[in-house]
């Protein structure tokens, strides 16, 4: 993956990190069927697929 597109995804996941819901964010879309729980963030023309861990925090995998 180039150096700038790299970038933009930490900023994308920095940006989601924040977020009390992923779906509040405009490029993230909940996964169905077996994937059910899973996430997919859009940034430029790649896809990253999330999940949450659920615990005293919540995390992104």
């Amino acid at each position: 993956m180039p150096r700038d597109r790299q970038i933009k995804l930490v900023q994308a996941l920095e940006e989601i990190s924040a977020l009390q819901n992923l779906t509040e964010h405009p490029n993230i879309k909940a996964l169905s069927g077996e994937f059910t729980g899973w996430f997919r963030l859009r940034t430029g023309i790649y896809r990253s697929i999330l999940q949450t861990r659920k615990g005293e925090t919540e995390e992104v995998l």
